[in-house]
């Protein structure tokens, strides 16, 4: 490596990242609550290669279930094995409780076909030490590592168990081994519970099933992390985030958003452009701003110039997100790869066999040349009616400004008996303005379906090439992600073209916990990298994500919470100092205080390469406009304004007489959000479409309250249907619901806890996650706290009236057009602001709701939106009707008409 610097940065965040890491704690799983955890008995057949899926009990497979509903994010499902059971000594006579397995694998339920019983399921090739146990019991006195623990690579076999026995008597404080030799024969609960009893450490052959606390480290990171620091080459990403320059020529290959099956913002095209154009590029996305469908397309967009794309983020939730976005807005079959439920390592497995068994869609050259040729003609076609449509407009607008002079009598005798009863008699046969929109409307739809048809087109004909030229690649592939050596694995990794591989599959869709697992760590494996939720995601963890690309986006919000670190100031600048780097230069690297959004913001090229993303599309009016004004400055748009939307019940405050118990409980906000819950699903029992709910609480002690006592109350089923997620705001990063219930467990005398709610990250993140109706219980007096905290002017901002714009002067044709509107049923409203503009005219009959542009009316009506502001209102649901002054006065029966037609 030629960078010191960037050698002394990758070791100083690889140094944070271990003292910051905390594995899972599994030293002993019987100090679990009783229905996260229990033994298995008979012969053990996951581990072993006896079955595939493992039926659990009706009763265990139930509580694991419900409690994995309610505790999504804090706990995750594990399957243990070869329980390490007893007593161990420590220093000064003391002792400590052990029972915790060997090894363990991650887990997952599946419901049976009746939906009666619950299946597990493993990876067996994705096993795990249980190394925070390990090293507490590891005899160092050797010149072994317990690196060397010889983890089986497939099924645990004979041999492998015997390999494990050995390993474990000679190097750890386990002495006795005999007792697991029986396996896959499990021993009885009444072995177990003796083994547990006894003052010395045994090694037993026994199972459980067990949700715990999820850890914050990853090995595979840290080993990453440590290839890092060795490497020759860092990728161009990876060194302009370290603050370095690469030398590396940067190849752009220009974005072209009018393949994509879409209709994009303009600052969402300028994302593309930024992600073809910069090595690093940032996109700002504020809740509810489409952030996901963003990258979605970003990702489409540097496909179709034949790039690869990996998309990755901390949290599981946000990628999948994003993947379901490629499927099912923009139709994407193929090309993508995720783990859907399952390990990404097994998705890769069974898409490398069905391909090679010629499982692929029979594409030919022909059709997809032809599809290619009939979207150039439709977008060549679009273009043209956006030419002609501006014309027009400016047609009407002249026209309209001639026919306005004729009326106040000020035009030369000339024009005034020839040129005016020439531009009456065009107005009344020309072509109207609306059916020109109406034919570039219909030519987008064209477009984008074909555009959708081409994709799975261009893939599938993509693949079948591949296939024809190195099918003994993707064999060579398919033997490297099943080989159960990893000297194997990797020797065959070596062999392989990682170009040829990502043609097949250019789309990966990973969390950057399983990187490590599929992809070496070669500098630009990929062309562009795009991670979301970077405010949440620390630097160490992203540092291998970014080696594998060329170009990097990063997403994020500086306004919403950020990473946690445990890693203290004192402890983070001794590491700085030991790595070499110079005191006065933490606040800029700061792994404690910085997240990988902060990073790469220090580090862009220039601000054009930051795009902010300002339409919303999540909320209500009511539900966003404090967010809105006190963290954003009225920047957003917000696309679901609709007249009448100030008096909805979209967001309620209900005042609770409850009381903050001493531990940190409101039971009377607990039983009101059980009566908010219950009245939600009596409503939509029988509604096809369940409206998914959550339930936040600042604070964790409410939480758990409340959790604890949904699942005494209410079936799984239920919670299932509803999609209802109950957590702290931690847990509702990313995450969005149509009902959302706050209840924010504070009384007149919690002062203390009061405070905590003033945190603008946190308390943005809470009130932001609704999409139609957003229900607040509060048992304090908003007067009480001081005038500038948070939950005060949010509450006192409900009842102050929205703010609207002043409507401008009405003349009389504008006048005389509303009241032909109004008497045949039309509701209008003048001046009515919405999506960041105001429009002209806005008409409702019934639930249906139609913008009017005027153009070549008097005064604030003489000119006519540009094409944008038509794309930004349909994104924003809304249909416009261009209408000339002109025609209104020519033929005012057709323009009362043709509203009413799109009423």
């Amino acid at each position: 490596m030629t960078q010191p610097h960037a050698q002394r940065l990758l070791g100083f965040y690889r140094s944070c990242y271990l003292a910051d890491s905390r594995d899972l704690d599994l030293d002993n799983v019987a100090r679990l609550p009783g229905k996260r955890w229990a033994w298995l008995d008979g012969d053990e057949e996951l581990a072993s290669g006896g079955v595939p899926l493992l039926p659990l009990s009706a009763e265990l497979g139930r509580e694991l279930a419900e409690a994995q509903t309610l505790y999504q994010r804090e706990l995750q499902l594990i399957y243990g094995v070869l329980p390490i059971c007893g007593r161990q000594q420590l220093d000064g006579g003391a002792s400590r409780a052990i029972c915790g397995p060997l090894m363990y694998y991650e887990a997952s339920l599946q419901p049976t076909a009746d939906g009666q019983a619950q299946l597990l399921v493993i990876d067996p090739q994705q096993v795990r030490g249980n190394w925070r146990l390990l090293r507490s019991l590891f005899d160092e006195s050797g010149a072994d590592s317990l690196d060397g623990l010889p983890l089986p690579s497939g099924v645990l076999d004979a041999s492998a168990l015997g390999q494990l026995l050995a390993w474990v008597a000679r190097h750890t404080q386990v002495r006795e081994v005999s007792e697991a030799a029986g396996f896959p024969r499990l021993v009885d609960g009444e072995a177990l519970g003796k083994a547990q009893r006894r003052r010395s450490l045994s090694l037993q052959a026994g199972a459980f099933v067990a949700l715990v606390p999820r850890g914050s480290g990853s090995r595979g990171i840290a080993h990453e992390l440590q290839l890092l620091q060795e490497a020759q080459q860092l990728s161009p990403a990876l060194l302009q985030l370290l603050g370095e320059a690469s030398d590396a020529p940067l190849s752009v290959v220009a974005s072209t958003p009018q393949r994509l099956p879409a209709q994009l913002s303009l600052a969402q095209c300028r994302a593309l452009d930024n992600a073809a154009r910069h090595c690093l590029s940032q996109i700002s996305g504020p809740p509810g701003t489409g952030k996901s469908y963003s990258l979605a397309a970003l990702a489409l967009d540097r496909y179709l110039q034949g790039e690869s794309v990996l998309l990755v983020s901390r949290s599981a939730q946000a990628v999948r997100v994003i993947a379901q976005k490629l499927r099912e807005d923009f139709g994407l079959r193929e090309g993508i790869l995720e783990g859907d439920g399952q390990s990404l390592r097994q998705a890769l497995r069974d898409r490398l066999q069905r391909m090679l068994q010629g499982e692929i869609s029979d594409v030919s050259d022909q059709l997809e040349a032809r599809q290619r040729s009939e979207l150039e003609v439709l977008t060549q076609a679009e273009r043209r009616l956006s030419g002609d449509f501006v014309a027009r407009c400016e047609q009407a607008v002249r026209w309209s400004r001639l026919l306005l002079r004729a009326e106040r009598g000020s035009l030369a005798f000339w024009r005034r008996w020839l040129q005016v009863p020439w531009v009456r008699r065009r107005v009344g046969s020309s072509v109207r303005p609306w059916a020109l929109l109406d034919e570039l409307r219909e030519c987008q739809q064209r477009r984008q379906q074909l555009s959708r048809e081409h994709l799975n087109s261009h893939h599938s004909l993509a693949l079948k090439r591949l296939l024809m030229t190195d099918r003994s690649l993707f064999v060579r592939y398919n033997q490297a992600i099943r080989a159960r050596n990893s000297q194997r694995q990797l020797a065959l990794f070596e062999g392989i073209d990682p170009a040829r591989l990502l043609a097949a599959f250019p789309i990966w869709v990973v969390t950057l916990d399983e990187l490590h697992r599929l992809l070496p760590l070669r500098a630009g494996l990929f062309d562009v990298m795009v991670m979301d939720e970077a405010t949440q995601c620390d630097i160490a963890s992203a540092l291998p994500a970014f080696q594998r690309c060329k170009r990097a986006v990063v997403t994020g919000d500086a306004r919403q919470l950020r990473h946690i670190s445990f890693l203290s100031r004192v402890r983070e600048a001794q590491l700085l100092q030991r790595a070499g780097l110079q005191a006065d230069e933490r606040e800029a690297w700061s792994y404690r205080d910085n997240s990988v959004l902060d990073l790469v913001g220090l580090q862009l090229a220039s601000q054009d390469a930051v795009v902010f993303l300002d339409e919303h599309f999540r909320s209500r009016p009511a539900l966003i406009r404090f967010s809105n004004e006190l963290f954003y400055d009225q920047r957003l748009r917000v696309m679901k304004e609709r007249p009448g939307g100030d008096t909805c019940d979209s967001l309620q405050l209900l005042r609770v007489e409850g009381a903050r118990g001493r531990n940190g409980v409101n039971e009377a906000e607990v039983e009101r959000v059980l009566e908010l819950l219950r009245e939600h699903f009596d409503t939509y029992r029988n509604s096809p479409l369940k409206p998914s709910v959550g339930v936040l609480s600042p604070f964790r002690d409410q939480v758990e309250r409340i959790r604890e006592r949904i699942g005494e109350s209410m079936p799984l089923e239920q919670l299932r249907a509803f999609r209802l997620l109950v957590d702290t705001p931690y847990g509702f990063q990313g995450e969005e619901r149509d009902l959302m219930i706050l209840s924010f467990a504070i009384d007149v005398e919690s002062t203390q806890a009061a405070h905590y709610l003033n945190r603008a990250d946190l308390f943005n993140v809470a009130i932001t996650r609704a999409r139609e109706r957003q229900v607040l219980l509060f048992s304090g007096d908003e007067r009480q706290l001081p005038a500038t905290h948070l939950l005060r002017r949010y509450l006192e901002f409900q009842q102050q009236p929205a703010v609207s714009l002043q409507a401008g002067a009405i003349d009389v044709a504008r006048q005389d057009l509303c009241q032909a509107l109004e008497a045949q049923g039309v509701g209008v409203w003048s001046h009515y602001p919405l999506a960041g503009q105001v429009l002209d005219l806005f008409c409702r009959r019934g639930d249906r709701c139609l913008a009017i542009d005027l153009i070549g009316f008097p005064g604030e009506g003489e000119g006519f939106l540009e094409l944008e502001r038509y794309l930004v209102l349909a994104r924003a649901g809304l249909e416009t009707l261009p209408l000339s002054y002109g025609l209104w006065q020519e033929a005012p029966d057709q323009a009362v008409q043709a509203v009413l037609a799109r009423l």
